[in-house]
């Protein structure tokens, strides 16, 4: 199957993840994380610290789904609170867009400990609509947050500092930041205290169940005998022999060439609410990425008629919102890839159905990086068999 196509933005930039061998020899860890994107290396970086650690990927770490995330690092979730409530309690959404921040912290402390060689930078977050039948919800939204004491202003068409014609939107000061995907990944890959257990180019194609938990066989017949395996593997879920875990869609973004001079309010993370959504960002060197038009992902290549359908689609909206940069710039980068989404917009992180040595380390929505963030914390408090409020909000 085919979960990213394209060309990515993110893995042409200068600073490549340094290459690890592949498993040539049986071994033995307390936790296998299966899987070397975003997630696995946020897993590997924090639990590395207190377990015996060992990290495979089938291929080249960070080359996949990683590559093709936006990042926009924000505690906002998919959809409204007033949708949600149909999934968690009003108590459990504050308790969800707490740890957002508390994640976008948590970020902020990993860069101030380990120096920022992925252009993170905190930026406000902006949720709007110009659609007359979404004001309504906007403003809902507005209230829940000032009522649950998240600081935010509401903006319209009167007050508005932006140039694009909106109706309503939440502009949240603190409400997001942004990174480079791969270069954090490369990061938190390379700092982690298991150097000598990160594997590349191991495909693991069995798990067998044993008396102390698993027994991983590699494609070329290595074995590594583990009391717990993390899967995170992204939205590729083969290795489990199943294929529903979550809804998946494949999103698309492009990337315009460097702009001078030219960008937007405070450099704000905007998202509209529309169906299908969009979002988008500007990048360091003076590039915006612009992306969204999402379709179902289907267990097939994915079709490049239909990417290059919404590759068009997404430059002409971009130029409607901004006509002065219309002939100042052109499209340089396009992608799309795949994601998932639960009912609760959160990811699949703890134990799994099929047994309980088998974790899911799975972050899903437009903010999967941060539920990421907070997951592993989630994960290392039922390996140490604690409590934490957020295990039923993630459980898979």
């Amino acid at each position: 199957m085919e979960y990213v196509k394209g060309k990515p933005y993110f893995c042409y930039c200068d600073g490549k993840i340094k290459q690890y061998r592949y498993l040539d020899k049986d071994i033995k860890c307390e936790i296998l994380i299966i899987g070397g994107g975003i997630d696995g290396a946020i897993a590997n970086y924090y639990l590395s610290k207190d377990f015996n650690v060992v990290l495979v990927d089938k291929g080249r770490l960070g080359m996949s789904c990683t590559a093709c995330a936006t990042a926009l690092l924000e505690y906002q979730l998919d959809d409204f609170a007033e949708d949600l409530l149909k999934h968690m309690t009003e108590g459990e959404i504050v308790l969800a867009y707490k740890m957002g921040i508390d994640a976008k912290g948590k970020i902020n402390n990993f860069i101030k400990t380990q120096g920022n060689y992925c252009n993170f930078a905190l930026r406000p977050t902006f949720l709007y609509t110009n659609s007359f039948f979404s004001i309504k919800s906007i403003k809902k939204e507005y209230e829940f947050r000032i009522k649950n004491g998240f600081n935010c202003k509401i903006f319209d068409s009167n007050n508005s500092p932006f140039t694009f014609p909106l109706k309503c939107g939440i502009y949240a000061e603190n409400g997001g930041g942004e990174f480079n995907p791969y270069l954090f990944t490369k990061q938190m890959i390379e700092n982690s205290k298991n150097q000598n257990s990160i594997f590349e180019n191991t495909n693991i194609v069995q798990l067998i169940k044993n008396d102390h938990g698993y027994i991983a066989v590699a494609n070329f017949g290595e074995k590594i005998y583990c009391e717990k395996v993390i899967i995170a593997t992204g939205f590729n879920w083969e290795v489990l022999g199943i294929d529903d875990l979550c809804e998946r869609f494949i999103t698309y973004s492009i990337v315009t060439s460097p702009l001078k001079d030219f960008t937007w309010f405070n450099k704000a993370l905007i998202h509209d609410v529309e169906s299908p959504y969009h979002y988008l960002r500007t990048l360091p060197d003076g590039r915006i990425i612009y992306g969204g038009e999402d379709t179902i992902f289907k267990e097939k290549p994915i079709n490049e008629n239909v990417s290059n359908k919404k590759y068009d689609k997404l430059e002409k909206d971009l130029f409607r919102l901004f006509p002065e940069i219309e002939g100042e710039t052109k499209i340089e980068y396009k992608f799309c890839g795949c994601f998932g989404s639960t009912p609760n917009n959160l990811g699949l992180i703890g134990e799994s159905k099929i047994d309980d040595d088998i974790l899911l380390f799975i972050s899903c929505g437009a903010n999967g990086i941060i539920n990421a963030m907070a997951g592993v914390d989630v994960i290392k408090d039922i390996l140490l068999r604690k409590n934490n409020p957020l295990i039923p909000l993630f459980s898979p």
